[in-house]
């Protein structure tokens, strides 16, 4: 590890952990080495990255921090890039910064949903996720609960619902951007997402959201669904599907661009659309929905058939970042 890399690490607070599992498996015509920048949850960062290494002879290091942080590092880095992969966000965050990363097409992706593949050729859609609200179910019985993204704007939720800043969090860029898909992305749109924010209090990351309704802090957050359902199956708190619509989103694995271990970073890529991480990913991480076809989701889980999904534009969302991003940054400075 190099001082600049060390002071960066201890002035960002961003945590790292590094691991070596040498497998008996076959020598691969691939490095042996693998780094990985990582905003997805760090147990199931760490259960993937420690199965790969172990079952691929490569060592893995992680270094882990929310996407924008990360995102920032890899264009910082980008005339020596330090990472071979960016394992968090969603499928338009690689489209958003194409000098950044390199599309990849894995073979095992003739066997992953149509739906889940990436147009740009930028992601490996290992899971796919939607933006949910979650209810601490102590404190928010059904029928007072909110039905519609919209409800957030009524007095009665005023201090009372958690949400992440975007900038910070790509979860809650993906719900940001849904509230514009749905309501039209004009003024009247921006409108409601600051009546929204104006009942919100904005953390910066996203696990607090979770955590905080979880613990009862909050009766209401705005939050990606594994986490939200993670509680579900403690008897804690209930999702809710917003009636006025939600993504469907496949979640972000991207190769850097010019990385120092190509090889490792696409063996890593045709490991987590593998049939076998698919299982896993069901088994270990109930509420993530695999991507590949004819692996099931967890029974407990909501079928999609009964969830009003919307259009996402990809497109529109890699290409409007920074202006989305910019918007809200002042609606937070006005609201809170």
């Amino acid at each position: 590890m190099t001082a600049n890399w060390k002071k960066w690490l201890a002035a960002t607070g961003v945590a790292m952990m590094a691991g070596t599992s040498w497998a008996s498996a076959a020598e691969g015509d691939h490095e042996k080495e693998l780094v990985v920048y990582a905003s997805h949850p760090s147990e199931m960062v760490d259960y993937f990255t420690q199965e790969f290494g172990k079952k691929y002879g490569i060592n893995v290091t992680t270094v882990k921090a929310g996407t924008g942080e990360l995102l920032n590092r890899i264009k910082a880095e980008k005339d020596r890039p330090g990472a071979d992969v960016l394992w968090g966000g969603f499928a338009d965050t690689g489209a958003s910064a194409p000098d950044l990363f390199a599309p990849y097409a894995s073979p095992e992706l003739a066997a992953i949903e149509p739906a889940m593949i990436d147009s740009k050729g930028y992601n490996t859609p290992f899971a796919a996720s939607l933006m949910v609200l979650m209810a601490n179910r102590e404190q928010v019985k059904p029928e007072d609960a909110p039905k519609k993204w919209t409800d957030l704007t009524d007095p009665k939720w005023k201090g009372k619902v958690v949400h992440a800043d975007p900038s910070k969090s790509s979860s809650s860029l993906a719900a940001l951007n849904t509230w514009l898909m749905i309501y039209g992305r004009g003024d009247e749109a921006w409108k409601l997402v600051e009546d929204m924010t104006a009942n919100m209090n904005i953390v910066l990351k996203s696990s607090l959201v979770f955590q905080q309704v979880g613990r009862g802090e909050y009766p209401l957050g705005v939050t990606y669904e594994e986490a939200a359902f993670n509680y579900v199956l403690a008897d804690s708190a209930d999702i809710i599907y917003p009636e006025d619509g939600t993504l469907a989103q496949p979640e972000g694995m991207f190769i850097v661009k010019d990385s120092p271990n190509p090889k490792a970073a696409k063996l890593f890529a045709d490991y987590l659309l593998s049939e076998e991480a698919q299982k896993q990913l069901v088994e270990h991480f109930p509420g993530r929905r695999p991507t590949r076809k004819g692996v099931a989701n967890h029974p407990q889980m909501k079928p999609l058939s009964e969830i009003k999904i919307i259009d996402y534009d990809s497109d529109w969302a890699s290409a409007e970042r920074a202006d989305i991003l910019a918007k809200m940054q002042k609606i937070i400075v006005k609201t809170q």
